[in-house]
């Protein structure tokens, strides 16, 4: 997750950034933070993009909304957060398509809920699990996991470009995925992300990269079943 913070005051700068920093260790994020003075800053770096963009609503020069206005010329994608010490200026913020915004002073909880917001927004996209591989800790963004099986005392989590194994147990290492919506066990440990389906078929899954994986013939009807409840509920945008 790419995010920006502009505040001319350092130390609104470094508390913003340091409950950020927090989150995303907390929940498994992949963040790459970025802070500017001032919004002619944000402005000149325009080729950079970000998926986050938090803005003071009152600093010297380009206030926080004039800031908004010249971003969205060019980026009408990302989400703008903005933080004041007054919600008086909410009605004006929606005319750039704010996402949200946070009162001064505002606590560590306040933050974390737009986050968790702007996280589901987002698609959890920068989300991620982290095994070590021949010694060395690996991090693998979630949504580039197809599935994960296990073979001779080792997970193989297979992900869009490779193969990544890791020795560890099937119990150990099925939580860190299973606490997601989007994973389920379909067979003996094995473990997809149904994201990555491209069509259920009676007896197994067909995923994107054309491989089959088999549903267990025990909870064949459960399953499919969950499949088609997660579906629906991507479908309407709830999860």
């Amino acid at each position: 997750m790419q995010i920006a913070i502009v505040d001319d005051l350092k130390n609104e700068r470094d508390l913003l950034s340091s409950y950020i920093a927090r989150y995303c260790q907390e929940n498994n994020i992949s963040l790459k933070l970025a802070s500017f003075a001032c919004g002619e800053e944000i402005i000149a770096a325009k080729n950079t993009p970000f998926d986050i963009i938090f803005l003071d609503i009152y600093m010297p020069g380009l206030s926080g909304l004039e800031t908004a206005k010249e971003i969205r010329k060019e980026d009408t994608a990302c989400l703008l957060v903005f933080s004041t010490t007054s919600p008086d200026f909410a009605v004006k913020s929606f005319r750039v398509r704010a996402f949200d915004y946070l009162v001064k002073p505002y606590e560590y909880a306040q933050l974390a809920e737009i986050m968790a917001l702007a996280e589901k927004a987002l698609n959890k996209s920068s989300r991620y699990i982290e095994v070590k591989e021949s010694r060395e800790l690996v991090k693998i963004l979630i949504r580039d996991i197809l599935y994960a099986d296990y073979d001779n005392h080792y997970i193989q989590i297979h992900t869009k470009d490779n193969i990544i194994k890791t020795y560890l147990a099937f119990q150990d290492f099925s939580p860190l995925l299973l606490k997601y919506p989007q994973f389920l066990n379909c067979y003996r440990n094995c473990i997809i992300n149904m994201d990555s389906v491209a069509s259920l078929y009676e007896n197994d899954f067909l995923l994107t990269s054309g491989e089959r994986i088999p549903i267990t013939r025990e909870k064949r009807s459960e399953i499919r079943q969950f499949y088609a409840d997660y579906a629906f509920q991507k479908l309407n945008g709830d999860v």
